[in-house]
């Protein structure tokens, strides 16, 4: 980075390899920045609040006993922070960039108060809808700060970094390169099983063809117990089984070190749990994973685990066994936890997702991969470099493993029907495969596609655009006209609702921009046309698709004006992150029903009364299979009454509630109420009520400032599902967990409503704090520690 001048101010793409020092690369560049007295303000955006959170801690150590502050902004869509704190000493924030694009729409002078800005985790552009918002969130700075900034990338390896930079920065775009940065040593092996006992096969990681030893009769198979009048023999792991082959070299090899089991999906996380919990219920004679843990930090695990999930939860009682979870609905405060206890050595067993591979340093000596796909789809080159870069952790371990432990893979490597896994792997692990960094934007043009990923039918999707534009329920009988016509090929109108909806979604993102910057750019043809070839998506286009991202600006333009005359009403439903639609929704609802608002009497009134406006804007996927309505507002009012999990969780299976698609019925599961709450209720639902508090502009009541400070309110209770904003404040202070923030306003007399009081107060009682903490994860005692220095 030094040598290509990152440290002198030259903005540029720094691409690394996990575990190569990313961490440390950031530390420097603000350091270079502040030292040289270039900027006084530089803005960290990370696309998930957990890195968020970790960049943070890892700042604040840095910068401790420093003039340096470092704030990491609540992700709650409101003003809370202050603008003029910023620009007054040496800052640092931390933000997501949906929080970034939401404080830049409200205080567009900001951007000319920053100096630097790095965004971490850059190759995100193409990740789902986060990705639009991060896409949108870049090129909104780039046309909001006039001078010249320093702006990096930190990103995976991507084979298409020079051209992102050039978008990014400018020809003058700098690439600093750590491909081959691979500070520890690596060994590749995978599992087999064609004799009694199988084998570990290691392999030459880049060139898996050549073998470079194994490890004979490894596996071996262990009868279990039956239970009542099973008659049928029991083993573990079972052959044919590789998720209990993973957890059984966890089990053997933890005495080397640390264990991660990388799952594809979240509910094999909690299948996994389901299936060790058996086998040790049934006499498994192996030992257990918290003999190699520090047992005491465990029992405060899985205290927490029961505080939140309860007793009979499968991923509570294997916490109890020293055998974490850490997914996407695992709830935040047991995230946070599992992951100091494994970075501190005092846990050394995680089943995972790839939300290990999403910047969280863990030090794992070995990862057990249980299978190549995240539901439907392949794991992507990158993102598998990036998880398997959690392996020997550069400082703490000299080596790490990657374990395959499917037999299938290695034993039929030379089948003709069985071969293709074979080949998947050896492309997964060739870095040089990893895929270009892409736009969300460009997967409007996208054609449809089977449910079997099997066909594409071209079609103008700029005319099927209009088409939902000028009537949005018309486009149900398109797509179920279209389904019959090609059903052969297996297309449903199931399948093509979903992929028309995310492709809404992204269109919708683009209205809000669009509304956004009409002051910076207005809305003639020309203008329009010029912020369409602002995006990364114009960038990377070919001719065609560069025309048709015009065309897209142009149609949404002209939607936008004809739907919303008024220039000042357009400037209003910019702020509020949604499209135009949605937002004429919104505003609608809100004029019928303001009389209702304003006259709640509490938070629990006020959601009731929002609750018709919530439900049909949020869309989640479990929220949505959901089939007792009613059911789902209970579980809401208990989410923001600070109810723990568990109890949600029985008021759904005592009500006989059901997921519900096609023909299925499925049981609701406690992660499934967890989804819904930290997802449907604190994303979707905080977003909803973040818009009404913008549309408020426009009714006809006169004093606003009580019913905004109401939804403010309850809009943070959603988001954190905590009833008062003392526990609130306790939660943003960095105690992010909701039985632990409850548990410690109790030491507190009244409501704070700074988080600066509320440090005050936790010095004052630092006794009672610590004496509390201590039946809790280390991670909030280390929380408390850095807050009384």
């Amino acid at each position: 980075m030094g040598k290509h001048g990152i440290f002198r101010g030259e903005s540029g793409i720094v691409q690394m390899p996990t575990s190569a020092g990313k961490t440390k690369a950031t530390e420097f560049i603000i350091r270079s920045a502040f030292l040289s007295d270039r900027t006084s303000l530089t803005v960290v955006v990370a696309p998930f609040r957990a890195l968020c959170n970790e960049i943070s801690n890892s700042l604040k150590d840095t910068f401790r006993n420093e003039p340096v502050n470092i704030d990491e902004l609540s992700d709650v869509m409101q003003t809370d922070f202050e603008i003029d704190e910023f620009l007054q000493r040496k800052q640092v924030l931390i933000v997501t960039p949906e929080k970034l694009l939401y404080v830049l729409r409200q205080f567009p002078e900001l951007a000319e108060g920053i100096g630097l800005i790095i965004y971490d985790e850059g190759h995100q552009f193409d990740s789902g809808s986060r990705g639009i918002t991060y896409e949108l969130l870049l090129t909104s700075v780039k046309s909001m700060i006039s001078r010249p900034i320093q702006t990096v990338l930190i990103s995976a390896v991507i084979r298409n970094a020079e051209s992102v930079g050039n978008w990014l920065n400018g020809e003058g775009n700098e690439i600093v390169s750590g491909t081959n940065l691979i500070p520890t040593y690596r060994t590749v092996a995978f599992a087999s099983w064609l004799d009694q006992r199988g084998k570990l096969e290691f392999v030459e990681p880049s060139n898996p063809e050549n073998g470079e030893f194994f490890v004979p009769r490894i596996i071996e198979r262990y009868q279990l117990n039956l239970k009542n009048r099973e008659r049928r023999e029991r083993f573990f792991p079972e052959r044919t089984d590789a998720q209990t082959i993973a957890l059984y070299f966890g089990i053997k090899l933890i005495l080397n070190g640390s264990i991660a089991i990388f799952c594809g999906t979240k509910s094999s996380v909690s299948s996994m749990c389901e299936k060790i919990v058996d086998a040790y219920d049934r006499g498994l004679a192996l030992s257990k994973p918290i003999e190699y843990s520090n047992f005491e930090e465990i029992r405060r695990l899985h205290f927490l685990y029961q505080c939140n999930l309860g007793d009979s939860a499968a991923t509570t009682k294997s916490a109890e066994l020293g055998i974490l979870t850490h997914h996407g609905n695992t709830p935040h405060g047991i995230r946070l936890s599992v992951e100091h206890a494994m970075k501190e050595g005092m846990a050394s067993f995680v089943i995972c997702t790839s939300t290990l591979a999403q910047g969280v340093n863990l030090p794992i000596r070995y990862l057990i991969v249980t299978s190549l796909y995240q539901g439907s789809n392949r794991i992507k080159v990158r993102d598998f470099h990036n998880l398997i870069g959690r392996t020997g952790r550069s400082g703490i371990h000299t080596e790490g493993s990657v374990i395959f432990a499917d037999p299938n893979i290695y034993d039929q490597r030379r089948g003709f029907r069985t071969r293709w896994k074979w080949g998947q792997v050896k492309e997964l692990l060739e870095p040089a495969n990893s895929e270009p960094c892409a736009s969300t934007l460009l997967q409007v043009f996208e054609p449809l596609k089977s449910d079997t990923q099997g066909y594409t039918i071209e079609i103008d999707m700029l005319d099927v655009i209009q088409d939902y534009l000028n009537d949005p329920k018309a486009i149900d009988e398109i797509l179920e006209n279209f389904a019959i016509k090609h059903n052969e090929k297996g297309f449903t109108k199931k399948g093509l609702i979903e992929q028309m909806s995310y492709k809404m979604n992204i269109i919708s993102s683009v209205e809000s921009y669009l509304m956004t910057h009409e002051d910076d750019f207005g809305f003639g043809d020309e203008e329009v046309a010029e912020l369409a070839k602002g995006t990364l998506a114009y960038f990377l286009a070919s001719d065609e698709e560069q025309t048709n991202i015009v065309e897209l600006f142009k149609l949404l333009t002209q939607h936008i004006v004809k739907n919303v005359p008024d220039i000042s009403k357009r400037k209003i439903f910019g702020k509020t992150l949604y499209g135009v639609q949605t937002s004429i929704n919104i505003e609608k609802w809100l004029s019928e029903n303001i009389k209702t608002i304003t006259t709640s009497n509490n938070s629990s009134d006020l959601l009731i009364a929002l609750w018709s406006i919530l439900s049909k804007n949020i869309h989640n996927n479990i929220f949505k299979k959901c089939d007792k309505p009613d059911v789902i507002k209970e579980i809401a009012i208990g989410w923001i009454e600070g109810k723990p999990f568990y109890e949600l969780y029985d008021l759904a299976e005592n009500s006989d509630m059901r997921l519900v698609s096609g023909t299925q019925r499925r049981h609701v599961k406690i992660d499934h109420i967890v989804e819904v709450c930290e997802n449907a209720f604190a994303y979707d639902g905080t977003l909803i009520i973040g818009a009404i508090i913008e549309l408020l502009d426009l009714t006809s009541i006169e004093e606003t400032e009580d019913v905004i400070n109401e939804l403010k309110l309850l809009q943070k209770k959603m988001k954190y599902g905590l009833s008062s904003l003392k526990e609130i404040m306790l939660y943003e202070s960095g105690f992010s967990d909701r039985v632990v923030s409850k548990d410690l306003s109790s030491l507190f007399n009244k409501d704070i409503q700074r988080k600066q009081k509320i440090r005050r107060d936790i010095k004052q009682k630092k006794e009672n704090v610590r004496e509390l903490l201590k039946k809790y994860p280390s991670y909030f005692t280390t929380v408390f520690e850095n807050i009384i220095k």
